[in-house]
């Protein structure tokens, strides 16, 4: 009689057979990664498009862009672009009380950004000032307040503006490089305080250099602290409700290897995780934020005509420093970023 028995497989053809399906994910999984990659890319790329289309219409209704920050802790432009990202609500919740003139007093600390009159808003998480390409996009730092029971908590942003071609503070020299502008700095800087420029703020006309070759924002990082998602250290880079992490500066290209300088050592963790190195200030290196991104190779920015560009790590020095300025006068070529 003929067996019925059928023939399986031997060890051997299942090692083989597992072994091509393994070299086959091995080929295909840098090319999912990258398709992930690419449309993590295109949500940031439409984010600072319509970031920079809620600047264009707050110019269009106030003859000016927003100011950069109000002081240290009672609004940066994150809350003045509210009404154009269509968060009119939010815009509306937020309470403008608060002021240099007022610190140290009763009316301080409630209209600071974690004040119980503003905690409701800047602990909303906007998904146009966020990029998913950063893993640590929606990470907290834990400042905030407990309100019957529930703790809320100030959410960071992935998107910085551009305060010019110097460091934070926007001196009218540094290292021997005049300040040339900038479309964002703080509304209460006042001209003749030492280092202090003291522009104000800045509309379309006062941009000599040409709304294509200036930059209005660019992508930042989340910092993490090593103490969790509630506790200290801290790193506040991205804590963007916030006056000192509000920008960047063209002083580092971007994804520079030197460091950010915070404002205090305490707000820097690192190395700790993915964070970017970092560093306090001195007299020598005051503050500073790059632009930084998780993309490979640049990052994105918002130029002031509206565009979005991807701008290359190798960008030299002077070119970075002519796309973050306002009136340099330089001459930039289309071709060099």
């Amino acid at each position: 009689m003929m067996s019925n028995r059928k023939r399986g497989f031997t060890l051997i053809e299942l090692l083989v057979v597992i072994s091509i399906i393994a070299v086959l994910i091995a080929l295909l999984l840098p090319a999912v990664q990258s398709a992930r990659e690419a449309a993590r890319r295109i949500q940031c790329t439409n984010n600072l498009k319509q970031i920079g289309l809620a600047m264009h219409n707050y110019h269009d209704t106030n003859q000016s862009l927003a100011p950069g920050n109000k002081s240290c802790c009672w609004g940066t432009w994150i809350v003045f672009t509210l009404p154009n990202i269509e968060q009119q609500a939010l815009w509306n919740a937020w309470n403008f009380g608060g002021d240099l003139k007022y610190l140290g007093t009763e009316y301080d600390g409630p209209f600071r950004y974690s004040g119980v009159a503003n905690i409701t808003v800047s602990s909303t998480r906007i998904a146009a000032y966020t990029c998913p390409s950063d893993g640590n996009a929606t990470m907290t730092t834990g400042i905030g307040l407990t309100l019957n029971g529930v703790k809320m908590n100030v959410t960071s942003q992935n998107y910085l503006a551009n305060y010019g071609n110097l460091t934070t503070g926007q001196p009218t020299i540094f290292n021997n490089v005049p300040f040339n502008g900038a479309p964002f700095t703080d509304m209460n800087a006042v001209a003749g305080n030492p280092g202090m420029s003291g522009q104000h703020v800045v509309n379309f006309s006062g941009i000599p250099d040409g709304l294509s070759n200036t930059m209005l924002v660019s992508e930042g990082l989340v910092g993490t602290g090593t103490g969790g998602q509630y506790a200290a250290p801290y790193d506040l880079r991205g804590f963007s409700y916030w006056g000192s992490a509000a920008g960047f500066v063209g002083w580092l290209t971007p994804n520079s290897p030197m460091p950010d300088v915070t404002e205090d050592r305490s707000y820097c963790v690192y190395p700790s995780g993915n964070n970017p190195p970092c560093t306090e200030p001195t007299s020598a290196l005051p503050r500073m934020n790059g632009a930084r991104s998780r993309h490979p190779g640049g990052v994105n920015v918002t130029m002031a005509d509206g565009s979005v560009k991807f701008v290359k790590n190798s960008v030299s020095f002077n070119i970075w420093q002519a796309l973050s300025s306002t009136r340099g006068g330089e001459i930039i070529s289309s071709d060099s970023y």
